[in-house]
């Protein structure tokens, strides 16, 4: 038989793994997609950022088609009223939210892109509070301001150091976060009627459906000369940063792991900023520390994560 000191030290060695493991997981997570902002400016020389984009989610899509029979069954069947809003989800994550990054990199560094992209959770809050009806009474209207004054730092760090045109990267780096949190809030009420993991594959295939009139004679030219360096930076995207990474954040927000998902917004900008010094030599600038940690704290004011005195009344 199984002593009591036995069974209490087993129930706690299983209560620390289910409290660890999905951290663990989520650093993995952050790691993942903290260099794919790497990954996206080492193929810049390479891959024009439409053909970038368009590469990536065929590949991507290859995958998802190739997961569908067994991950891609809804919990219902799909409803047509439900149609247009689908479009917009699979527009804005993988068109609008891909397109606008890949732009912004070809002319700002990746930490800085993923500084600015970091931005998200601030749009998403300011969204479910005009369109969902959510209360956050002062909480908005603080981490809208941060945010924004943390975009000015960086810009103005860009702009000194690498001219005006740089500005327009930002702008475009502000579209990603913007495209995330449109994905993110109108995807709320798909997620609970089909499922996170079906939605995503069919959101992704629709979106890669989207992306086709943008392919032109240019796209076979560059993807035939693409060096197998550039290939393996291409699969990272594909296959790691985009099947792999939505089915691991998916699958943790279904096991009810979105107390810790919070990690991940801090640890995708520091992973960026520091694979883009160590890998692409990218500097660190006090511009960069400032606008970093004035983003950083507007995402720490949007999910809550700092208290205000009365910030929640209106």
């Amino acid at each position: 038989m199984i002593s009591s000191a036995e069974t209490e030290s087993v129930l706690k060695k299983s209560h620390y793994s289910g409290r660890v493991l999905p951290i663990a997981i989520l650093v993995m997570l952050s790691i993942i997609w903290g260099m794919a902002f790497v990954a996206i400016k080492y193929l810049e020389p390479v891959l024009n950022p439409v053909n970038l984009t368009l590469l990536r989610w065929f590949v991507a899509s290859a995958a998802f088609l190739a997961l569908a029979p067994f991950l891609g069954k809804m919990k219902q069947k799909f409803q047509m009223r439900d149609l247009p809003r689908l479009a917009l989800v699979s527009f804005a994550n993988v068109v609008s939210y891909h397109l606008t990054l890949n732009f912004s990199e070809s002319s700002i560094s990746a930490g800085l892109a993923v500084l600015i992209t970091s931005m998200g959770p601030v749009f998403i809050l300011l969204l479910s509070w005009l369109f969902l009806g959510e209360r956050h009474g002062k909480r908005v209207i603080l981490a809208v301001a941060v945010a924004f004054s943390g975009a000015i730092i960086l810009s103005a760090g860009s702009s000194v150091g690498t001219g005006s045109s740089s500005i327009y990267g930002i702008l475009e780096a502000v579209g990603t976060a913007i495209s995330y949190s449109v994905f993110a809030v109108f995807s709320k009420p798909l997620v609970g009627k089909y499922g996170a993991i079906p939605l995503t594959i069919w959101a992704g295939l629709l979106g890669t459906l989207m992306l086709v009139p943008l392919v032109s004679g240019s796209f076979i030219a560059q993807v035939t000369a693409m060096p197998p360096d550039a290939w393996i930076s291409m699969l990272y995207l594909s296959l790691a940063s985009t099947v792999l990474g939505y089915m691991i954040f998916y699958t943790l927000v279904n096991r009810g792991a979105l107390s810790k998902l919070a990690v991940q917004l801090y640890l995708i900008p520091l992973v960026g900023v520091l694979g883009g010094v160590v890998v692409l030599e990218e500097s660190i600038t006090a511009f960069t520390v400032a606008g970093g940690a004035a983003m950083l704290t507007a995402v720490a004011i949007a999910t809550g994560n700092i208290r205000l005195k009365n910030l929640e009344k209106e």
